[in-house]
């Protein structure tokens, strides 16, 4: 499913109450995606990472990772002005102008990572954790050009939303929630797709159960039960 899911550039966001299942969810996906993953947390100043998810369990590997401040991952408004009224020939098409004005507006961090994942191959996936610490620098209408500049650039983004799902979850791809479980439950817990531009069995209207998603299964019972399975 990673490599269907993955294959081209697209946006993901996943929305549920229990931040560590989330991680892990979109760990298990990301982990496996064919063009890799890089994973940024936002977290605030002074707060630790939550013990039993994927950063607590140091399951992602420093070179995949960054944690930064919500003021790290503001837009670049200034820079996007100053190209546009300066640097931009009155003979360029205006969808080049929108598209580079879209690019420039990318936090910094986030233009860096996609000069550093590109490939000739599958797109590179940008996880953001705990997106919903963002949600007061990003008002809705910002939405739409951000994934929209990030696609452009073939990347796949997916943000992790630990809270009520936000009113602008409609400018993604693929908009999914997590029926409320706790980690150790992940096996009574229940992905809903609300929307999809995937294969089934992610198809909008439908709910499927964690344990019938082969990779996020196989990640999640080795998260809460690493013991070898009886007779091996």
């Amino acid at each position: 499913m990673p490599g269907e899911l993955f294959q081209r550039p697209t946006s993901v966001i996943l929305c549920g109450s229990q931040g560590p299942l989330l991680d892990w969810v979109v760990f298990a996906l990301a982990s496996r995606a064919p063009g890799g993953y890089f994973w940024t947390d936002v977290r605030l100043e002074g707060q630790p990472a939550d013990t039993i998810g994927p950063l607590g369990r140091r399951a992602i590997p420093e070179d995949h990772l960054s944690v930064l401040s919500p003021q790290e991952l503001t837009t670049n408004d200034a820079l996007a002005n100053a190209a546009i009224t300066g640097g931009l020939r009155p003979e360029e098409r205006l969808s080049e102008i929108e598209r580079v004005s879209d690019f420039l507006r990318l936090p910094s961090h986030t233009q860096a990572l996609i000069a550093a994942q590109r490939t000739s191959g599958a797109p590179a996936v940008l996880v953001l954790s705990n997106a919903q610490r963002l949600a007061a620098l990003y008002p809705p209408t910002t939405i739409s050009p951000v994934l929209r500049a990030m696609v452009a650039a073939d990347v796949s983004v997916v943000l992790v939303f630990a809270d009520a799902p936000p009113r602008a979850r409609v400018e993604f791809d693929n908009v999914w929630h997590l029926d409320s479980a706790e980690l150790s439950r992940w096996r009574d817990a229940v992905l809903r797709i609300e929307k999809a531009n995937t294969r089934p069995p992610l198809t909008a209207g439908k709910g499927v159960p964690l344990r019938d998603l082969p990779a996020v299964a196989e990640t999640l019972q080795g998260v809460t039960d690493p013991r070898p399975a009886a007779g091996r």
